[in-house]
């Protein structure tokens, strides 16, 4: 039996694209990682050649995605759900490892992780999409965030302002923060007030948002809107 069959190749190429956007990743830097040539990982991209299925499931560990998702069939991003199992559609649960922190220069997925999980209902995940769970790791949010909360970050690349976002600054590690625009100025705000509000150039400054805060978990749980 062939090794490329039951891809969608469609499906792959923007699941890749999409993947390879949120970490950072490029042709020529995926070439390396895979053995491959920048060409065949462009062809990927664009839909237009279908990988063997050993490449699928090699991208799909790097990335920690579930490679069923990854091969464009229905299911979950993650791991070992499926989204049309009627015990996920009524509730049943998806296990996110907990990451310690976020470094700019590694992909997400590839960062160091704790001992904790936070395990949630997957059809919130199906309809978060690509997301992690993060360890506060300071009282700088306090007393929204406190330090060893547990919080799901949603990807996107999307600002607004008033929203708590996560987001790297000058190639330091990742911050949530309330972020606010004002001109071409990118006001961090601390929830905290022993912590000093930031300021930042968007023409100067390098600035690479990641996603939005989406859940909460402490003693209680917080969905935010």
């Amino acid at each position: 039996m062939s090794t490329k069959l039951n891809v969608d190749k469609a499906v792959f190429g923007k699941r890749l694209k999409m993947l390879m956007s949120n970490f950072g990743e490029t042709t020529y830097s995926m070439s390396k990682k895979f053995n491959l040539s920048p060409p065949s990982i462009s062809r990927y991209t664009r839909g237009e050649m279908v990988p063997k299925i050993t490449t699928v499931r090699a991208m799909a560990s790097y990335f920690d995605v579930n490679p069923e998702w990854l091969m464009g069939r229905e299911a979950s991003m993650y791991a070992t759900e499926i989204i049309d199992d009627p015990s996920l559609i009524n509730g049943g649960a998806i296990t996110l490892s907990v990451f310690k922190s976020i470094r700019y220069d590694k992909p997400i997925f590839s960062n160091e992780k704790t001992e904790h999980s936070l395990s949630l209902p997957g059809k919130l995940l199906t309809q978060w999409g690509s997301a992690f769970a993060l360890e506060i790791p300071d009282e700088s949010m306090a007393p929204t965030l406190r330090a060893g909360d547990h919080v799901v970050i949603k990807l996107n690349t999307f600002l607004k302002s008033g929203d708590l976002t996560a987001l790297h600054i000058n190639d330091a590690d990742l911050v949530i923060r309330k972020v606010i625009f004002k001109n071409y100025q990118l006001i961090l705000q601390p929830h905290n007030p022993a912590f000093p509000v930031e300021i930042y150039d968007l023409h100067r400054d390098k600035v690479q948002v990641i996603g939005s805060v989406v859940y909460q978990r402490r003693i209680y749980e917080h969905f935010f809107e």
